[in-house]
């Protein structure tokens, strides 16, 4: 084996071993001043010094309720512990990150770690077969971008990164579609609403509808996707 070989093997290993730690110089947002520190995650859970070192956070990734990862530069963590000093009850966390940017690595790593949804964007292997072009609503305005119904998720490709997403049918409670020009996706914690540039296709409609509710193609021949 040539040397040139035996580096990029090497190189290849390494990349491997490295792909389910992710380290971050971040920034802790705190009530009186904000806290330079480093952030660790890995299987082993989320892990934070301050750069001081009079900052120690250590959070297992059983415990955490929701990973916020819409902004690449932001890692907003909510975890089960309830606080009786807070207003909102639970204990959370965000770190800006300081010098780069968190990608669809980390996004991937805490959807296949965590049993809850997380909220964030990344590629699948099966990317969309039913694409059409649609209109995000927020409270006050909203965004464009290109909705996309496949096999494994619904995935929302926006020209705003923040407002992009990826759910996977195991995290969808519900959809739905009240006219041919609307559709909803819901998940355990968040709701997007959609105004759709062209008619929603039944059988686009159909095949989320059956990956959400795990049905076979015999059960979907019986059971015909209800409309809101």
């Amino acid at each position: 084996m040539s040397n040139a070989v035996i580096i990029l093997a090497i190189g290849l290993v390494a990349t491997a071993f490295g792909a389910d730690e992710f380290r971050y110089p971040v920034i802790r947002g705190k009530l009186l001043k904000d806290e330079p520190g480093q952030l660790e995650i890995s299987k082993g859970g989320l892990s934070y010094r301050s750069a001081d070192g009079k900052t120690a956070i250590r959070v297992p990734l059983q415990d955490i309720l929701e990973a916020d990862l819409s902004d690449p530069k932001v890692i907003h963590i909510e975890t089960y512990d309830i606080l009786k000093r807070r207003l909102t009850g639970r204990r959370v966390y965000t770190f800006r990150l300081r010098d780069s940017r968190h990608d669809e690595a980390l996004t991937r790593f805490l959807v296949d770690a965590l049993p809850r949804p997380v909220i964030g964007a990344f590629g699948t292997a099966s990317q969309g077969a039913f694409e059409i072009l649609a209109y995000h609503r927020h409270r006050l305005g909203g965004c464009h971008g290109k909705l996309e119904i496949g096999a494994d998720a619904i995935r929302f490709v926006s020209d705003r990164p923040g407002d992009s997403r990826t759910w996977l049918y195991r995290d969808v409670e519900t959809i739905g579609n009240m006219t041919p020009f609307h559709f909803r996706v819901s998940t355990l914690v968040e709701t997007y609403n959609f105004d759709l540039k062209d008619r929603l296709r039944e059988d686009a409609y159909r095949l989320a509808w059956q990956h959400v509710h795990r049905l076979s193609g015999g059960d979907v021949e019986h059971r015909k996707p209800p409309v809101d």
